[in-house]
């Protein structure tokens, strides 16, 4: 499988002499950004608690498969919404996250369910990195840098070059690229602004690189299940950001899973209480998941990703099920890991 890994950004730029750093990957909402309005198969919660998905059963295994079939998708999703799609995962697992019960008031869902669905609609791979507000692209030599004036092309840690349009979703606002002169560049706005960091309002953090330049940039918090506090994007509840900057990790912060893939956006906490579920890394990969008492299955026990003709067994939510291939147009491919392409 292509891609599948961790990942970590660090942006560094300069500007009229004045150093700039920028490691954000929080993003507001698509225009036209749609969701699933009718989710199956959420897995094992109590009956009293709110469940929703990031897709229904069957967006999800369209969503999973583009992941087997574009290299490197995979971390820009992740890059894009923080969703741990890059940690080890098999098929099963990816259906895990994106079909799993997840909680219904978590801060920027319905945005982060829309591209998503856009990524499992997509019709080509082309289409599905377009999707996203971070899009791998093919670079000799991966630097910062300004390709033209409305993109900045960035790297990722062990992930190679990724390409960010200088307005929204990714940023808050149009802006302009723009380069030292080592060619490093950040894609900033002008107008007035207070030196440092701030909140625009509840999901908008501001960074002002520079007040007497009046340059700055906005990132949205939401978009990866955070909101803006004081000077950072932090979990709800929380006065800190999840993740030290450049941290790459799993692991659980109480009843939540905390994931760490390095950067300021690429980082957030999942609320597994939220859906009667807590967090937990026994299982076979030691990666943070959200589990209950009364599960029957993990997506990394060995008998997950099996293909039976064109069908697929599954763990989604702490149930063992299987998903038929053929009724999204694809064939289940055998593994290891097996899944739908």
């Amino acid at each position: 499988m292509a891609g599948m890994r961790r990942v970590a950004v660090s942006v560094v730029a300069a500007a009229a002499g004045v150093v700039l750093a920028c490691t954000a990957f929080d993003f507001p909402a698509p225009s036209g950004a749609s969701t699933d309005a009718a989710p199956d198969a959420p897995g094992d919660v109590d009956a009293g608690l709110p469940v929703s998905q990031l897709l229904s059963l069957s967006d999800a295994a369209r969503f999973c498969a583009q992941l087997f079939r574009c290299p490197r998708l995979d971390e820009a999703t992740e890059l894009s919404i923080a969703l741990p799609v890059a940690t080890p995962l098999g098929f099963s697992a990816c259906m895990d996250w994106v079909a799993g019960p997840i909680d219904p008031a978590r801060v920027g869902l319905t945005t982060q369910q829309g591209l998503l669905k856009a990524v499992a609609l997509a019709g080509s791979c082309d289409a599905a990195y377009g999707a996203l507000p971070v899009r791998p692209v093919d670079a000799g030599v991966c630097v910062t840098a300004c390709p033209d004036s409305t993109d900045l092309q960035t790297c990722a840690r062990d992930a190679g070059a990724f390409l960010l349009p200088c307005a929204p979703p990714y940023f808050g606002q149009t802006g302009t690229c723009y380069a030292d002169d080592a060619g490093v560049g950040l894609c900033v706005t002008g107008g007035p602004c207070t030196l440092g960091r701030s909140c625009t309002d509840p999901g908008t953090l501001a960074d002002c690189f520079s007040a007497k330049l009046s340059l700055f940039s906005t990132y949205d918090c939401t978009l990866s299940g955070r909101q803006c506090h004081t000077t950072d994007c932090v979990a709800p509840g929380h006065s800190a950001a999840p993740c030290p900057l450049q941290d790459v990790r799993d692991g659980c912060d109480g009843p939540s899973v905390l994931h760490c893939a390095g950067g300021l956006s690429a980082q957030t906490e999942i609320d597994c209480a939220a859906v009667g579920r807590g967090c937990s890394t026994s299982n076979a990969a030691g990666v943070a998941r959200c589990v209950a008492a009364g599960d029957t299955c993990t997506p990394f026990d060995a008998d997950e990703g099996q293909c039976s003709g064109s069908a697929i067994s599954l763990c989604v939510g702490g149930v063992k099920q299987t998903f038929d291939c053929a009724s999204q147009g694809m064939q289940c491919v055998p593994g290891p890991p097996g899944h739908c392409g």
